[in-house]
């Protein structure tokens, strides 16, 4: 096996292609984007009742549902022998030719297809496309207790309005953070109304979704992520604490023991104790939380050839190239391995056909020791846009 990796990556000049880990939720549907998604009903869900709604982009890490499926959220190469291995598998295999030093360092990144049939929330009168339900990352639950530090998570808002998506979504909203006013008591009763009513959601910041603008999401700030296809970056790992059900729906009486030990408190004694120990209430009602993660991506190259732009900040790194028609472009090795998606349009990435047609030339690994020549092919005026997540980075 470690030879048909090494002998992959020379036939394809550093390029490894994957077959995208497609993983299915029951917390939130989509909006039918990325797969069948926007409904609960038989011929959308799989045998757990589950939506596939989230597409991890090479993955080294799993799933952690309530109902597990084996290697759920794992990537798997297609070697040049016809073979398939996980991610996983081929780092133990191959560290160093495929990761350089940064295995560590490599982030769970996501694309999130978030939605559903519109609703009217307990606290409003306006009907909306449903978030992710509000929710917060303190860390995985053991002993009675949230061990942290939680997941840190960042999202970027990608072009819709470009093939093969052609959306127009009109004026759709995220929430982050408490709003000013909220008190700890009030929000306390917020997330005991967990599967009988939206309080919770009325109580979060609110704030308009524009393509081509990033969030930093620090641990333990309550979020629902807005109905968005939305590029995600995370630290490796799976934990959550789901702090309200799904806008404008209940949960029967019989259930809700299940539901509320499932996914919302999991194993902590109380609301009491997943308030105090999963939220931070002070990042939560910063009144300067905008100014400090809300960024624009700003534009590190342009040139008749189209741009390219840095899309994430802090502890996340990743790059945009949106390439002309008939036009090059060329990123120098660093040492750095990168995951490519192919957000639209069709090229070749170091002579390898790409497109956003189907799965397959989708989502690829450059490894350390290539550069990344990009090149499209498209026959018409279409921009190639192709997204380049590079490894964590330490923040002083």
């Amino acid at each position: 096996m470690e030879s048909a990796i090494s002998s992959t990556i020379s036939a394809q000049r550093g390029i490894l292609f994957s077959q995208p880990a497609i993983v299915h939720r029951k917390v939130y549907a989509g909006r039918d984007i990325l797969a069948k998604n926007s409904r609960f009903e038989p011929e959308y869900v799989d045998s757990r009742g589950y939506v596939p709604v989230e597409w991890w982009v090479m993955s080294k890490t799993a799933a952690e549902n309530a109902l597990p499926k084996p290697n759920e959220g794992i990537t798997h190469f297609k070697l040049h022998n016809g073979d398939e291995i996980s991610f996983p598998k081929a780092i133990e295999i191959a560290e160093q030719p495929l990761m350089g030093d940064f295995a560590s360092k490599w982030p769970l990144t996501k694309i999130l297809d978030i939605g559903g049939p519109a609703v009217t929330p307990s606290f409003s009168t306006t009907s909306e496309i449903p978030p992710i339900p509000c929710h917060v990352h303190a860390g995985f639950v053991c002993d009675g207790h949230c061990k942290g530090p939680g997941k840190l998570e960042a999202y970027f808002f990608p072009p819709l309005d470009v093939p093969p998506y052609n959306k127009t979504l009109g004026k759709v909203m995220t929430r982050l953070g408490i709003k000013a006013g909220v008190t700890k008591s009030a929000f306390l009763a917020g997330i005991k109304q967990f599967g009988k009513d939206d309080s919770l959601y009325g109580m979060l910041g609110e704030y308009e979704v524009r393509p081509w603008e990033t969030w930093i999401v620090r641990q333990r700030v309550v979020h629902a992520p807005g109905p968005w296809l939305t590029l995600e970056l995370q630290t490796p790992q799976d934990d959550f604490n789901m702090l309200s059900w799904r806008m404008g729906e209940r949960i029967d009486a019989e259930e809700m023991t299940d539901a509320k030990e499932g996914i919302q408190l999991k194993g902590l004694p109380s609301e009491e104790v997943l308030f105090d120990e999963a939220v931070d209430w002070d990042i939560n009602i910063d009144p300067d939380y905008e100014s400090k993660w809300h960024r624009s991506c700003n534009v590190l190259e342009e040139g008749a050839w189209g741009r390219r732009m840095r899309l994430f900040y802090s502890e996340f790194y990743a790059e945009g190239i949106v390439l002309n028609s008939g036009c090059q472009w060329i990123g120098k090795d660093d040492g750095r391995p990168r995951a490519g998606i192919v957000w639209s349009g069709c090229g070749k990435v170091n002579g390898m056909a790409v497109s956003h047609d189907g799965w397959s030339g989708r989502e690829f690994l450059v490894v350390p020791g290539y550069d990344v020549e990009i090149s499209n092919s498209s026959e018409d005026s279409s921009q190639l846009i192709i997204f380049l997540i590079f490894p964590m980075v330490d923040v002083l």
